[in-house]
């Protein structure tokens, strides 16, 4: 289940990146490649659409100008998640995490509301993979779960959808955004996993473990599905505060020139 919590991370922040960072920092160039959006536009939603879709054929061997690492594979070096409530109570770390199948998602929704400081990103993803090595303690169900070793997770038909909502202040003269609120849904169609060298190695015992995993996921991720969406909101609002820190609110949205 940890690694669901990473994929939306990874997905929502790449996404409010790309749709967001439309101008470079003071003393920067903007990069030719991006299409700049106005706030004041009645066409500022379609606008903001075509800059995404134009930054995705780019996705896959990332663009550092705009601070988004290849998407093909995401490779994300350590992931540690620990859940002690409810029916599972286990302590985890993933390492050298890659994820395959970013590039293939669909953008099914991409709005901005000036007016609210509302942004909502609604995207779709066929199909993702992960493969990292483990390490894994604790119970499931009262069941003891024990192992190290590789392992891969197949995510299909991953619907995402977060919204923001945000509001100005003023640092050194200038108007910049912060994020008061972050609300993030999520749903899976099907998991499978298969976790290697469980229990110390014996097959038939870590064969048994894999398959009530992938009989049960569905309850197993409801189970996880509050602390998963409470560190994603707390990890989303650290980074993309850092991100409007940055940049002011007339860089990221500029006024249309009169």
């Amino acid at each position: 289940m940890k690694q669901n919590q990473k994929v939306t991370i990874c997905i929502v922040g790449l996404v409010l990146l790309a749709s967001q960072m439309q101008a470079a920092p003071k003393g920067k160039s903007l990069p030719a490649f991006l299409k700049v959006c106005y706030r004041d536009s009645p066409d500022l939603n379609t606008c903001a659409r075509e800059s995404f879709e134009s930054l995705k054929p780019r996705l896959m061997n990332g663009i550092p100008e705009l601070f988004i690492p290849p998407m093909e594979p995401l490779t994300v070096p350590e992931i540690k998640m620990d859940q002690d409530s409810g029916a599972i109570y286990l302590h985890s770390t993933y390492k050298n995490v890659k994820i395959t199948g970013m590039s293939t998602h669909k953008l099914n929704e991409l709005t901005i509301d000036p007016s609210q400081m509302k942004f909502v990103v609604a995207m779709t993803f066929p199909k993702l993979h992960l493969e990292s090595e483990y390490n894994i303690k604790g119970k499931i169900m009262m069941m003891p779960m024990l192992g190290d070793g590789h392992c891969f997770v197949d995510l299909t038909n991953i619907a995402m959808h977060t919204e923001m909502f945000g509001e100005e202040y003023t640092k050194n003269g200038a108007t910049y955004l912060r994020i008061k609120d972050i609300k993030v849904k999520y749903d899976l169609q099907n998991v499978h996993m298969q976790l290697d060298n469980l229990f110390n190695g014996d097959k038939a015992l870590g064969q048994r473990m894999n398959d009530f995993l992938n009989e049960n996921w569905k309850s197993l991720a409801e189970e996880v599905r509050p602390l998963m969406t409470k560190v994603l909101v707390d990890i989303l609002r650290a980074s993309i505060d850092k991100l409007f820190n940055e940049f002011t609110y007339e860089q990221l949205l500029p006024r249309m020139k009169l």
